[in-house]
């Protein structure tokens, strides 16, 4: 199906955001080694399908993992 499959670097942002909380541009790009241009354009791209969600007032300009985005990160671990 299209649309459906992670790239590597998809799966690597899943992964640092798999262990929970709020997590900045700066750290996920530094944590699944990835530029931030990169990390900005993925993080972008999971937001669309669901994968991952914007944190709000405090959190504000970082993510989190949604429950949808953890489900396809575990079923890659497995």
């Amino acid at each position: 199906m299209r649309g459906t499959s992670l790239t590597e670097a998809q799966r690597r942002v899943l992964a640092v955001l798999s262990h929970g909380g709020l997590l900045s541009i700066d750290q996920i790009s530094r944590d699944a080694e990835l530029t931030r241009l990169r990390a900005r354009t993925i993080v972008s791209a999971l937001r669309g399908r669901g994968l991952v969600a914007p944190g709000v007032g405090i959190g504000s300009g970082r993510y989190r993992i949604t429950s949808s985005g953890l489900a396809r990160a575990r079923v890659r671990a497995a």
